[in-house]
Formats: structure tokens, C-alpha cells, sequence
């Protein structure tokens, strides 16, 4: 899943090469390359290897001066691709770096993402030591490209030095909040519901990824459905160092749960690995002062069929209803369709992101709070829902500190 893993964005104008710098890297024709403006009409995703460094996505945009007629639509798309970039490429060619290129890495700075700059076509024009000079103003990580007489393997070694130099250690794992939590021997109790909005035959992604970090750390998973979870407590020698449920079963957990043992949920571990648990604890106090004709945004990351009792689309406005006890308006956004304007909503409530990285949620979150809304994310907000926010919250101290004093703030 393109959510785990290091994230390149290919920005420049019309025609400079992006889709040929694509199919270069990839080995293959994954963009469709032509000498005429504005081919690339989407931004085109393609995963690769890239070891050491593991797998990597790479963002083929449109280009951002593109004129035709739906150029207004495809340079939205390209702008909001910056959003999940962790890289930033920046094509240009020889002698050819203006305001528009420096508008891209201030984009970049504006986000704090490392920017490479790739000139291209060098086999037409090579850049001479005054213009690769004047680039060194901007970044010290510069690639020479042609797609005639350019080698691969070095062009990919070089790309793989300057990753390796601007990303820290251990990138993609580097939010791992479990951490803090589970040590080597422990035992972690995964409580893991089958129902309708379960894939048929596979655990979703925050379940997996949860497995694969506990096995990181060197400590054992117990992994039930919530009717197996009392079994899988007497089963157990020794009580568990946590218990992680689904959101949606966590009042159910919650009263089968010894006080001794520490209980949270899976959207809230992604809360803390993917975005800001502070701002997101802080955001769900908004959830206890809704008022009459307060809008409420639920913001899903990806786009799906919504089942039967989807939690976003049916669970989560029977929730709201019953817990407020308000009338209140609900808008639903999914997928790329995160809103520009945020400034009436009362709180957003997000999905846990699992089709999002880190640096996609942070941007979410981030333009939450330019706008001054409060916004949190589903399982801090069922938690909240179901009485037991403080309960799941006591694995990360600060948070559940921030959420009692904004509560209190506002009562």
C-alpha cells in the first residue's frame, strides 16, 4: 500500500520530462510520453523498489502551467499532490529556472519537504557551472537527466545518496508509537471483529501494520474476535502489557477489561503514528459542546462502497445524534476531496487515514488548524461516544491531559 512507503512527487511545467523521468526510473511505460503540452492529464501513481530504502511511490503530476482546457482541474490535482509528498522532485531544463520554478520550492519549504531538482534533457543542452551555481541557492541535491543518453543505475544510485541523506533512520517506521508501550516479551492482546465492513477473507491495513510492529518489537500478539476475548484472558498466563480493539467494539472491550490493564483502539495507535494525538485528543473535546445547527465534517481518506452499518456514512451520525442530543448537519468529503474553505465547521472528524501517510494526514490536520477547527479522528471520537475516552487515552499521558483541560475549557 502506497501509504507506507517513502512518497516522490515529479512537479515541473508542461512537457519538461516528468513522464519520461517516470518510465526511466520504473523501467517501464507507466506514463504516456509525448511532445505535446499537457499529455499528462492525472497525476499518475507507480510503486517501485529502491533498496536499501524499501519500496517507494512515485507521483507523475500534471504540469502546473498547463493552459488547455482542463488545465485548471489538473493543476488542482498536481497542488494537492504536494500534500503527500515526502520528496519533492523539481524538473526544469538547462538555463530555464524562473519564478515558477522557485514558486515549487517554496511550495516545498512551506511544507518542510526536502526538494530535488532534476535538469533535464541534457543531451539537447547541458547546464553549464553559472546555471547549476545559481540552482545551488535552492538545494545542494541536483540530478542531471536524459532520457537519450542517461544511465539508470546511476541516476538511481545518485537518488538513493540524497534520500538517504535528507530522510532519517528508519523513516517510515519513525512514529512508532508502540514503542513507548510494548517491550520484547510482552504480550499484546488484539481484539479484531468480523463483520459486515470486514474485507472477505483479510484484516485491514491498521490491523496488519499493528501485527508487523509487535513483531518489530519482539513481543507476542494474541489475536480473537471481541466473543473470544474473555477466553483469550484466562487463556493467558500472565495479564497483557495492552489490549487493542476495533473502534466500533470498544464499549464491549472496555467493560470485559480488567483496571489493570491498559486498553486502546486501533484508529487511536494511527492517531499517535500517523498525525498528532495531542491535536486530535484535543479536537474530540469539541464533540461534548455541540449546539443546534452545528456542521459537523466527516472526512474519509479513501473512496469505497458504503455497506450497511459503515461506520463513517450510518454509525458515526447515530452516534453524534444519541450523544449530543443535538440536530446538527453533517457533510461527508472522500478521498482527494478535502475542502479548501473549513472555516463553518464546528469539528472534523477523520477516518484513521490507513490509505494516507503520515505527511498527507499532518497536512489535513495542519489546514484543520490554520482554520481554527477542532478536529479529531473516528476512534478517538467512538471512544468519546461511548464514555470511554479517558480509559483509552491513559496510554498516552499528554493527551488524555490536553483532553481533560480543553473539556474543561469549554464546559
Amino acid at each position: 500500500m502506497k501509504a507506507l512507503t517513502i512518497q516522490i512527487g515529479i512537479f515541473g511545467r508542461t512537457n519538461v520530462g516528468k513522464s519520461s523521468l517516470m518510465n526511466f526510473m520504473t523501467n517501464q511505460k507507466t506514463s504516456i510520453v509525448s511532445e505535446i503540452a499537457g499529455t499528462t492529464t492525472d497525476v499518475v501513481w507507480k510503486q517501485m523498489e529502491l533498496n536499501p530504502l524499501g519500496p517507494i511511490t512515485l507521483f507523475d503530476t500534471a504540469g502546473i502551467d498547463d493552459t488547455s482546457l482542463l488545465g485548471s482541474e489538473r493543476i488542482e490535482k498536481t497542488k494537492r499532490a504536494f500534500d503527500s509528498s515526502d520528496i519533492v522532485i523539481l524538473m526544469c531544463e538547462s538555463g530555464k529556472f524562473e519564478e515558477f520554478e522557485e514558486n515549487i520550492i517554496k511550495e516545498a519549504e512551506k511544507r518542510k519537504t526536502p526538494c530535488f531538482i532534476v535538469v533535464s534533457k541534457i543531451d539537447l543542452k547541458r547546464p553549464d557551472d553559472t546555471f547549476l551555481k545559481s540552482l545551488k541557492k535552492f538545494t545542494q541535491h541536483i540530478l542531471l537527466f536524459s532520457i537519450v543518453t542517461g544511465n539508470r543505475d546511476d541516476f538511481l544510485n545518485s537518488l538513493k545518496r540524497f534520500l538517504l541523506e535528507v530522510l532519517p533512520d528508519n523513516y517510515i517506521e519513525n512514529y512508532l508509537s508502540l514503542r513507548k508501550i510494548v517491550k520484547k516479551d510482552d504480550t499484546v492482546v488484539l481484539v479484531m471483529p468480523i463483520d459486515l465492513g470486514a474485507p472477505r477473507g483479510k484484516i485491514i491495513m491498521p490491523q496488519v501494520q499493528t501485527v508487523r510492529h509487535i513483531l518489530d518489537l519482539h513481543a507476542a500478539s494474541y489475536t480473537v474476535q471481541d466473543t473470544e476475548y474473555e477466553m483469550a484472558l484466562q487463556n493467558l498466563k500472565k495479564p497483557p502489557v495492552l489490549v487493542i480493539t476495533d473502534s466500533q467494539a470498544i464499549k464491549q472491550v472496555s467493560a470485559k477489561t480488567p483496571k489493570n490493564i491498559k486498553l486502546t483502539t486501533f484508529s487511536i495507535i494511527y492517531a499517535a503514528d500517523k498525525s498528532d494525538i495531542i491535536e486530535m485528543a484535543r479536537g474530540a473535546a469539541a464533540l461534548n459542546n455541540l449546539k443546534d445547527g452545528d456542521k459537523i465534517l466527516i472526512a474519509e481518506g479513501c473512496t469505497h462502497h458504503a455497506t450497511a452499518d459503515d461506520i463513517g456514512r450510518v454509525k458515526l451520525p447515530k452516534w453524534i445524534a444519541e450523544y449530543s442530543k443535538k440536530n446538527v448537519e453533517i457533510k461527508y468529503v472522500s478521498g482527494q476531496d478535502y475542502p479548501k474553505d473549513l472555516k463553518d465547521y464546528k469539528v472534523i472528524i477523520h477516518c484513521g487515514g490507513c490509505t494516507l501517510n503520515r505527511k498527507g494526514m499532518l497536512s489535513r490536520l495542519n489546514k484543520a488548524l490554520e482554520a481554527g477547527i477542532p478536529i479529531t479522528n473516528y476512534g478517538i471520537s467512538i471512544s468519546v461516544f461511548n464514555g470511554v475516552i479517558e480509559k483509552v487515552l491513559e496510554v498516552f499521558p499528554e493527551a488524555l491531559s490536553v483532553y481533560k483541560t480543553t473539556l474543561k475549557s469549554i464546559r
